[in-house]
């Protein structure tokens, strides 16, 4: 058995060759493939490849359709492929759990190779998965493996909490599918799993949130991953567009931190963050160290601390709003917003802007949600004028009388005569970068216009305020800031900026 988790790459077709695709599976940095014969449709192709020595080490699998996979013939048939792929005697043979207890022949077919039993739930993430592990547990398998479908982060972190517990008394699979589940995926080799599954091409995946080869060892530096490394992440709802795990892991690498940065998708609402940090806080051997908090949870994650009777910052308090997560050496919580300090070295990049020039200026501010609060309250500590404009009228009004500065209908923006337009919006984000959050012939009215949103980093608001003649800010220049001051906190050093700034991060999904 390995010393370290394998990464398998699912070939799922026999175009080009078979034994092309493991050459190069073997040079993208794969340890094994994984023949998926239901879904390659040319068994004869598979046949020669099992035939003949091979560059990489070979799963057999042929998927029910029951279990996610395209076999939709008749069982007898699929047991008797099974029994003559078999004989060829592939590395591994990965059969299901459910099929491989009720059929006698099935047991006596696979006894002469490894064996891989596996569970796939195609729904959910069961509330306990002990009842599924257990019973994997109790069979003579050589390979355990369970796969569910992540909802949201919670999931995956309960399916890694089961891979820690149980990888260290058997070889064992615990995966979450889904964009939910892709934390399930990279660290998976932090808790000992046996294997885990990455494509060579995004559309090439074998199940929804599998990453590529390239992906894990690069942005994720699987290779320098281990027992002792510390988790970081991004919780909000969505996080793939997110370029923090970009940015945090090359500094990371740069600096020798044993961390990795991963995507924590948390539907939103206050419950489903509070099930997720419970979940993080109560398992501990999870080690996630630190968060970065984004749409829609900065004002959950306040009211989590506070609930918990953890430490809020005084002036992530008068935001009322939280971006940074830190868990102390006790194994407290701290909170602490970043946001405000990096909107003003981002606004003060701009002529108009620079130093204190940007002291008592106009300003008008699309939105009313954590990054509004946050920017809101850094500008007031500038004695700059403010005046808000939200799209739901009571978020904008309660903002408004928290921090005690004027605001106006969502309709009344198109008639801002101020200094500086900030867009706090996602209005724009990817994949939607064609909107915008302010009609093209109002946006004359300001002379700096700076959109908070960094994906793209030259948004729809920003060309079109460019074209009118306005000093455009790209909310870039905010997210690189407010990322090193994150690092910063978690890390107790700067990141390099060069190195964070110049990070391989892409506009496209």
């Amino acid at each position: 058995m390995p010393g370290h988790t394998l990464i398998a790459v699912p070939i799922l077709s026999a175009d080009p060759p078979l034994d092309t695709q493991i050459r190069t599976a073997q040079a993208a940095g794969a340890d094994l493939v994984e023949l998926r014969v239901d879904r390659i449709a040319n068994v004869p192709a598979v046949q020669a490849v099992l035939a003949r020595p091979h560059a990489l080490p070979v799963i057999v699998t042929v998927r029910s359709a029951a279990e996610g996979g395209a076999w939709t013939g008749d069982e007898a048939e699929r047991i008797a492929l099974l029994e003559r792929l078999v004989k060829l005697r592939p590395d591994y043979i990965d059969v299901e759990y459910a099929a491989w207890k009720c059929s006698r022949r099935l047991q006596t077919a696979v006894r002469t190779t490894r064996l891989i039993l596996s569970h796939h739930d195609l729904a959910d993430t069961p509330a306990d998965l002990n009842p599924i592990l257990d019973d994997l547990a109790a069979t003579p398998a050589d390979v355990l493996k369970a796969v569910f479908t992540a909802q949201d982060a919670t999931d995956a972190c309960r399916v890694l909490a089961q891979l820690r517990s149980r990888a260290a008394r058997r070889p064992t699979v615990a995966l979450a599918m889904g964009e939910a589940g892709l934390a399930t995926r990279i660290l998976a080799r932090k808790f000992g799993a046996f294997l885990t599954f990455a494509s060579l091409h995004p559309e090439r995946q074998s199940a929804a949130g599998q990453p590529t080869v390239a992906e894990l060892r690069g942005r994720y530096r699987w290779d320098d991953l281990g027992p002792e490394t510390r988790v970081y992440g991004v919780a909000g709802w969505p996080v793939s567009h997110s370029q923090s795990p970009a940015i945090h892991n090359a500094a990371h690498a740069a600096l020798r931190i044993d961390a990795v940065y991963v995507p924590f998708p948390v539907q939103p609402g206050f419950a489903a963050f509070a099930a997720f940090m419970d979940c993080v806080h109560g398992e501990r051997e999870l080690a996630v160290a630190g968060l970065s908090v984004t749409l829609p949870h900065k004002e959950d994650a306040l009211r989590w601390l506070d609930e918990h009777g953890f430490i809020v910052s005084p002036f992530a308090r008068r935001c009322g709003a939280v971006n940074t997560l830190v868990r102390c050496a006790d194994g407290a919580w701290a909170g602490e917003n970043t946001d405000g300090p990096a909107a003003l070295t981002a606004l003060q990049t701009a002529s108009r802007c620079v130093g204190n020039r940007l002291r008592g200026q106009r300003v008008g501010i699309l939105g009313a949600g954590g990054v509004a609060r946050a920017i809101v309250a850094a500008l007031q500590g500038m004695d700059c004028q403010i005046t808000l404009y939200g799209r739901s009228p009571d978020r904008a009004q309660q903002l408004a009388q928290d921090l005690r500065c004027a605001w106006q209908p969502w309709a009344a923006r198109a008639d801002h005569a101020g200094d500086i337009l900030v867009n706090c919006t996602p209005v724009g984000m990817w994949p939607n970068g064609g909107d915008s959050p302010m009609p093209d012939e109002a946006l004359g009215r300001a002379t700096v216009v700076f959109d908070t949103v960094y994906r793209p980093a030259q948004s729809r608001l920003l060309c079109a305020a460019r074209a009118r003649g306005c000093e455009v800010v790209s909310g870039r220049v905010m997210f690189l800031a407010q990322a090193a001051a994150q690092f910063k906190l978690w890390h107790g050093r700067p990141p390099p900026a060069e190195v964070m700034g110049t990070a391989p991060v892409s506009d496209e999904a």
